[in-house]
């Protein structure tokens, strides 16, 4: 029995299984007219591998969160915000620093805010639940849960005593699209820039799917709609840093190759159906050279081909022909940075 066989055989919610069939029918929904920038993370395309859609069955089966692993450029990130939309649920992100702490994936406090306030005497005099909440901001996690309770920055409605609370604003990512189901795909991205306490600070909430937030007294629970599958979390590295092994333990994982020239052609020709025929020659002779680097050059990302062909697409519509130095100099401005900005370059020698 395949792999895929296996995971449909199992039993599961109905909820989960609508899930299962998404990601078997994964399409892209780019509309008409909408512009193409290599790093939007529109999750408008994607090119799905076999193994990309067994990965997402099997953390959405498991309720492990995925780490995807590989070199910068090759399409971990911008597959979250793809899932998103094909399941039709809110996408949230976070984007990891070296000085990120796991608390801020669920909430921080608007500091600043509150002290304008209270020199404007307009804090409570109170303590505790009733002066922080309406400074608490929720973070992408406390949306993903449950966002009904990060809307009300964590307060029943009962229990504010009839005080208006500004309601929290979710964040929006793209602006052409609407969620149509309960339900979040949650992106943790660049998991290697923090050190290993963010990861081991994130072994209980991703696990049991639910965070305690001390400074309101409140546990944050998925919301009540919420399929039994959500949030379904994408964590991406670069191996930059070796992760906790106890974190690792509780990934799916999967490590996603550099595309070949074949795949970047694909990408393309998503992203721009409308190329003329001289123009996919032209783009089929860039994937294969810049997916055949030599000596040191590093690989060139998607986003950086994508851009490529956006610029000499553009030019070859409005002069119809592209000459040599031209193309040459748009190739080493948007591939070759690395040559342009080196260390020995960086030393200001002459």
């Amino acid at each position: 029995m395949s792999a895929e066989a296996a995971i449909s055989a199992g039993e599961c919610s109905a909820n989960v299984s609508d899930a299962l069939a998404a990601l078997d029918t994964l399409t892209d929904h780019r509309t008409a007219g909408t512009r193409v920038h290599g790093d939007s993370r529109s999750g408008e395309v994607y090119i799905v591998t076999n193994k990309i859609v067994t990965a997402l069955k099997v953390a959405l089966l498991t309720g492990r969160p995925l780490l995807l692993g590989g070199p910068p450029g090759c399409g971990k990130s911008s597959l979250a915000s793809y899932v998103a939309r094909n399941l039709g649920v809110a996408y949230y992100e976070f984007i990891t620093t070296d000085e990120a702490r796991s608390a801020d994936l669920t909430w921080r406090l608007d500091a600043v805010r509150r002290l304008g306030d209270a020199q404007a005497r307009n804090l409570s005099q109170g303590a505790g639940i009733a002066s922080i909440a309406p400074y608490m901001e929720p973070g992408p996690l406390w949306w993903a849960l449950n966002p009904q309770s990060a809307a009300g920055r964590g307060i029943e409605p009962a229990s504010r005593n009839g005080e208006d609370l500004e309601p929290a604003q979710p964040p929006r990512y793209f602006d052409n699209y609407t969620p149509t189901r309960p339900g979040s795909v949650l992106l943790i991205d660049e998991i290697d820039k923090a050190d290993g306490s963010f990861c081991n600070g994130l072994l209980v909430p991703l696990g049991s799917r639910q965070v305690f937030i001390a400074a309101i007294n409140l546990t944050v629970r998925p919301a009540p709609d919420a399929p039994d599958w959500s949030p379904l979390t994408i964590i991406t590295t670069n191996n930059e840093r070796d992760l906790p092994e106890a974190f690792l333990r509780r990934c799916i994982v999967l490590r996603l190759p550099s595309p070949d020239a074949g795949r970047l052609v694909k990408i393309v020709e998503r992203h721009f159906p409308e190329l003329s025929v001289e123009m996919r020659s032209l783009v089929e002779q860039l994937a294969n050279q810049v997916t055949e680097p030599s000596g040191d050059e590093r690989p060139v990302s998607t986003a950086e081909f994508i851009d490529l062909v956006k610029v000499i697409a553009h030019l070859f519509r409005e002069t119809g022909q592209l000459d040599e130095e031209t193309l040459t100099t748009i190739k080493q401005v948007t591939l070759h940075k690395h040559e342009l900005y080196g260390r020995r370059d960086r030393m200001w020698s002459t």
